[in-house]
């Protein structure tokens, strides 16, 4: 019976959300370099000392298994990879039973089984008297999909104790296994019973090939390049193209002998950092290219670093060339379009996210970390990709396979992204008055954008409903269904900026308010009366006054007026004249990575002035949560709506309030550096999310949050996106008829 409610709990914890009894870590202690890996990998390091946040122990009866908060323990004393493995401390008892999850659910694309894959583990077996029997069992979930149960010890070669053993399995071993479909989770369970405490350690889980590649790496790996600012030190390679080669691995010295592990690198990172311990302190450092027998090639020349303090200045531009990084390593060579992961087999390019990407990679250019002749060979191979990718009306598909160049649908719905669309058309304006040179390359790079800007009919992307309104998507098997009306700031203020400044197909400017400042579209079009008079598509109205005095009347009785986004609230003692604290303010910042909001008024909300109060409000209110930390300085809620409370911290929203409230701004950045820089920040900027509560940390990166920080921190410096969009003439003209003088 205990064994069954144990599982009841385990069952009701993997279906939830957030795992809520996750881990007890140390957030200080982890000093070793942390990596993103690749789909097929399980484990191969915890981000974070103490505790691994993706597994999950049960037991019953006498059996039992050591953890912490239904957590395995992991140690940074013994690893096959650095810098940590898991600990498995058991006993096995004929009273009892016992299971280990560890889940696979850290990706953004997670691997799909093949047929002929293996399951390889690395294992150290450190007591003495444990036997192959008594070594755990192991088993493949797919979701509610469960494999047989296989012993290891058939699949290990030469048994030993104190030696890093590798176990290797076939799938084809596993019944009922679904090629094509991710795994969910590897679970190991108890086996033979003997009353005995075992002590294991796992690394290196993951799915290889059969028959990898294994060209023997006979030449030095080649370190290009170490800097240092603060104690961040930069590492550099240049990796041949060497098939064998899976992972970089890293070696750190403070006296030029001891050479100590710190991490590895996959292949697709260019360059890594490292946080080290003192200031004006030399540490040196060399690499080795790995294959996939984990055989390492001959070492680099070592290269030594001396560490020095970093002022203000250099750390802000640290962690906002971090950000950009992202975007200048991550992209499809095919198409030049943002690659959410490159570890995926798939070349999918996802259309929003290529936008942040473009106006990031402008940043790029002007820091100098980057060539202005690099990103416009990136641009106009976009270019040429997005001319021949599959369009509705102008309007793409909110992901391409970046080799074949056609939509990815999810849940195979042919889409069309209205939202994604109108970011992409943004970011390339902003590039086509970024490349104005006279020059051939950056002359047909600007006749590329304004032919796919003008291509574009909004006027065909109106809801039924209300034809001032346009959907946020759009389907050809049933749009209807499929989509919502566009309002409100987050989405809709820049996206109706555009498709009011179109040259070919512009929405009239009644949209403004029928359209971006509507609550919500009525279900039924027949509830609503369009007076000709005053709203017609062709029609060029007096905004100043049309936008304080009802446009539309809902069944005759309520006002548009009274259903507009506007408001007069008061949260934290700033007034909000627009939105709620409810949602991530990563979202309330889009439409001010392009726009400056400094004196733009509309006639109801003076813009400038609501981002001042926001940030005022969302910071108010985060410090007065329990977030886990006592500093006023850390804040930025990305989940503020949950109804557990398990609230995330989002180190971009703090870091980005630097455009509208820069010491606000400047002082988060410090914090979350000088406190969390070990588990956060990476080459490419901070991480998704920390969660202090739960000493939990994401290890994963989205490209809306690194491109807020960067553009955020770059306008705040020098104002260059806000001032290449309002140099937009066919926007600076909307502009003009939209705000005026408060």
């Amino acid at each position: 019976m205990a064994y069954f409610l144990y599982d009841y709990i385990y069952q009701f914890m993997r279906m939830s959300k957030k795992i809520l009894f996750i881990i007890g870590l140390s957030l200080s202690s982890a000093m070793s370099l942390s990596a993103q890996t690749y789909p097929e990998v399980v484990f191969e390091n915890s981000l974070l000392s103490g505790n691994y946040a993706k597994s999950l122990v049960e037991y019953s009866g006498d059996s039992w298994v050591q953890n912490v908060k239904k957590n395995l323990p992991t140690t940074d004393s013994l690893f096959f990879t650095p810098g940590n493995s898991l600990s498995l401390r058991y006993l096995s008892s004929r009273a009892g039973t016992w299971r280990v999850a560890l889940l696979n659910d850290r990706h953004k694309v997670n691997y799909q089984v093949v047929a002929n894959d293996v399951l390889t583990i690395k294992l150290y077996v450190q007591s003495a008297h444990t036997k192959e029997k008594t070594l755990p069992k192991i088993q493949l979930l797919q979701g509610a999909s469960a494999t047989n149960v296989l012993d290891l010890a058939p699949f290990i070669d030469d048994f030993d104790h104190d030696t890093w053993l590798n176990v290797e399995i076939p799938l084809s071993k596993f019944s009922n296994l679904k090629a094509g479909e991710s795994i969910s989770e590897v679970v190991f369970s108890q086996n033979t019973s003997d009353e005995m405490t075992h002590q294991l350690f796992i690394d290196q889980v993951e799915f290889l090939p059969k028959n990898p590649p294994r060209v023997k790496l006979s030449s030095g790996a080649i370190l290009s390049q170490v800097t240092s600012i603060d104690k961040q030190v930069e590492l550099q390679w240049q990796l041949p193209l060497t098939p064998s080669i899976r992972y970089i691995k890293i070696y750190r010295s403070t006296d030029n002998v001891d050479f100590k592990p710190i991490a590895i690198r996959p292949v697709f990172m260019q360059k890594c950092y490292d946080l080290v311990e003192e200031f004006n302190k030399k540490y040196y450092y060399k690499i080795a290219w790995v294959d996939y027998d984990y055989v390492e090639s001959p070492f680099s020349t070592v290269k030594e670093i001396l560490t020095k303090p970093a002022t203000d200045l250099e750390l802000s531009n640290l962690v906002k060339l971090a950000n950009v990084n992202y975007f200048i390593e991550n992209y499809d060579i095919n198409s030049g379009l943002f690659l959410p992961n490159k570890a995926n087999k798939k070349a999918i390019v996802s259309i929003e996210e290529s936008g942040y990407a473009i106006l990031s990679l402008l940043i790029g250019v002007e820091n100098n970390v980057i060539s202005r002749q690099a990103v416009l060979m990136r641009l106009t191979r976009m270019m040429k990709f997005l001319n021949k990718a599959q369009n509705h009306e102008g309007v793409f598909s909110s992901f391409y396979d970046g080799r074949e160049g056609v939509p990815v649908y999810l849940n195979n719905v042919q889409m069309y992204d209205v939202k994604a669309t109108s970011k992409l058309i943004e970011a390339l304006l902003v590039a086509r008055e970024y490349f104005s040179k006279d020059s051939p390359e950056e002359k047909s790079f600007r006749d590329a954008v304004n032919g796919l800007w003008k291509r574009v009919n909004w006027t065909k992307l109106t809801s039924t409903s209300n034809p001032h309104a346009l959907v946020d998507q759009w389907s050809a098997i049933d749009s209807t269904a499929q989509s919502k009306n566009l309002n409100g700031l987050d989405d809709g203020l820049s996206t109706y900026l555009l498709a009011m400044s179109s040259p070919t197909f512009p929405l009239s400017d009644a949209s403004y308010i029928a359209g971006y400042a509507r609550k919500l579209a009525p279900v039924d079009s027949n509830s609503i009366v369009y007076p000709v008079s005053k709203i017609d598509q062709d029609a060029k109205i007096e905004l100043r006054t049309d936008f304080t005095t009802p446009q539309l009347m809902m069944n005759g009785t309520v006002s548009v007026e009274d259903s507009l986004i506007f408001q007069d609230h008061t949260f934290y003692g700033k007034k909000i004249a627009l939105g709620d604290l409810n949602s991530s303010m990563i979202d309330f910042y889009r439409p001010f990575l392009t726009l400056d909001p400094r004196g733009k008024y509309d006639g109801h909300v003076d813009y400038g002035q609501l981002a001042s109060n926001y940030i005022l409000a969302y910071k108010r209110r985060d410090n007065e949560l329990n977030l886990g930390s006592t500093y006023t300085d850390i804040w930025g809620v990305q989940n503020p709506a949950d109804p557990h409370g398990h609230y995330l911290i989002n180190p971009a929203i703090g870091i980005s309030a630097v455009a509208f409230e820069q010491e606000i701004g400047q002082k988060s950045l410090r914090k979350f550096y000088d406190q969390y820089a070990q588990v956060l920040f990476t080459q490419y900027g901070f991480r998704s999310w920390i969660d202090l509560k739960n000493n939990d940390v994401s290890d994963d990166f989205k490209a809306k949050n690194q491109a807020t920080v960067a553009i955020s921190m770059e306008n705040a410096k020098s104002g260059l996106i806000w001032k290449l969009y309002n140099q937009i003439p066919e926007i600076n003209a909307t502009l003009k008829k939209i705000y005026i003088k408060k």
